[in-house]
């Protein structure tokens, strides 16, 4: 299979296995990327060409948003796919990227950056949106806001992009990591700190194993999240 050049058929009949009680790939990103490989092999095969060819450099660099709690491709199998298709399409000649192509429904890539859809405030627009510090000139502003800014559902449902071959973050400390600041999360709005695990200094200090040439979690991303975790945390210390 590593000498025979990939077919468009090869594409679309590909399957992965999914996974629901850890991480996986967002199967609607992948499927996307799937399909403008499929469209990139049929115009090299002499069909119908629609848009720019897809390149070898394109799909190293592709991102996909990583599930948490629902279903989702194994990771492992989509890179090691992804792999073979870099390969046959370096062969062919596509390795470097054309001029900047338009990339529509997929995330994290050329182009300004935005908010994955139906999840707002994820991904890089999401930089910069937190944090609402005290408003310029408002005299004796009401010092706690009208209840908390974060609930446990929040942690829970939290996604962060997927880097592949640049430095992430270890996804399974990570997502233990945010198991704990959702239960202590809860048991703070229970009214019961006594029972909580973390504390706001514990989340500033944390730390975790990085990945590199292997899937793991943006690390701006997840750093943004714990600032506004340990803003959360605290807020609820000063009560």
């Amino acid at each position: 299979m590593g000498t025979m050049p990939l077919t468009p058929a090869d594409i679309r009949n590909k399957k992965f296995h999914t996974v629901r009680l850890r991480p996986g790939y967002n199967e609607e990103d992948v499927d996307a990327l799937l399909d403008r490989i499929e469209a990139t092999l049929v115009a090299l095969e002499g069909g119908p060409r629609k848009g720019p060819l897809l390149t070898a450099d394109e799909i190293r660099n592709s991102r996909f948003r990583t599930t948490r709690m629902s279903p989702g491709y194994r990771e492992d199998e989509v890179d090691d796919f992804l792999d073979l298709v870099v390969a046959d399409l370096a062969g062919r000649g596509l390795g470097q990227p054309a001029p900047p192509p338009p990339l529509p429904p997929h995330p994290g890539r050329t182009g300004p950056p935005q908010a994955y859809p139906g999840q707002p405030g994820q991904g890089p627009a999401y930089q910069g949106q937190r944090r609402p510090d005290l408003p310029p000139n408002t005299p004796s502003a009401p010092m706690p806001s009208p209840g908390p800014r974060m609930a446990p559902k929040d942690i829970r449902e939290k996604r962060f992009a997927t880097t592949r071959l640049t430095t992430g973050y270890n996804e399974q400390e990570v997502d233990e990591f945010l198991d704990r600041a959702e239960y202590t999360l809860e048991v703070l709005l229970q009214g019961r700190p006594d029972r909580a695990t973390l504390t706001s200094a514990e989340v500033e200090r944390v730390q975790f194993a990085t990945t590199r040439a292997r899937p793991g979690y943006d690390p701006a991303q997840v750093d943004q999240f714990l600032d506004e975790l340990a803003e959360e945390f605290r807020h609820h210390e000063r009560r």
